[in-house]
């Protein structure tokens, strides 16, 4: 769905729906966002889009009265996203610079759906050490009644659990490991490593229906 170094997408089921939420962290060039823009990114059900987006803007820093062309192609992303800024409970910064003459500065930022349109964050520069950027909470209303989606899992301590521990090791200790000396052999070395586990995955898991009644496991 979105395949770049610098962007991380959760997945999770609520209420038999998968919703997602997305980090990112946009270089001083800007690469992420424009990387979203030119492939028009589609994500049905995102609930957050957070991260450092190296942007410092007089709508959310006001040290600042710069408007560059960067914070238009933000807003431009996050409204194709279905996403609104968040505002901070308290308008603090967010990176704090260890240069002298380098000022502290707001470029991390948090954009929420449309159903969480007012709801606020809180920027902690107390949970920060040892980065330089302040933590970023914020609480998302998730509903949990009316769980019923189904997936497939290993349970613990049973026979499915140990055949495909002991396919994954099998299959695993059958690699050769010897020619990882370009960037090819290692894509074909991890594509084999994934082949492995997906395959014993298949062969092992079980489907169960998680509603919400079931027990925990």
């Amino acid at each position: 769905m979105v395949n770049h170094r610098d962007i991380l997408l959760l997945s999770f089921f609520n209420r038999g729906e998968c919703y997602f939420l997305m980090n990112v962290y946009s270089d001083d060039c800007h690469s992420a966002i424009k990387f979203m823009l030119d492939q028009i990114i589609d994500i049905p059900n995102l609930l957050y889009m957070g991260g450092d987006f190296n942007i410092r803007d007089a709508k959310w820093d006001l040290s600042v009265s710069l408007h560059p062309a960067a914070d238009q192609a933000l807003m431009d992303l996050a409204d194709s996203l279905g996403l609104v800024r968040s505002l901070p409970e308290l308008p603090v910064p967010t990176h704090y610079s260890d240069t002298n003459g380098h000022a502290n500065s707001v470029i991390d930022l948090i954009f929420l759906g449309m159903s969480c349109a007012q709801v606020l964050h809180c920027i902690e520069p107390n949970l920060r050490w040892p980065s330089d950027h302040a933590s970023l909470l914020v609480d998302l209303p998730i509903s949990p009644e009316n769980i019923h989606f189904s997936r497939k899992v290993l349970k613990c301590d049973s026979d499915n659990k140990n055949n495909f521990l002991t396919s994954v090791t099998m299959g695993l200790r059958a690699l050769n490991f010897s020619r990882l000396d370009s960037a090819d052999n290692l894509d074909l070395l991890s594509t084999t490593v994934s082949r492995i586990i997906s395959n014993a995955w298949e062969a092992n898991a079980r489907n169960i229906t998680v509603t919400t009644r079931s027990k925990e496991w």
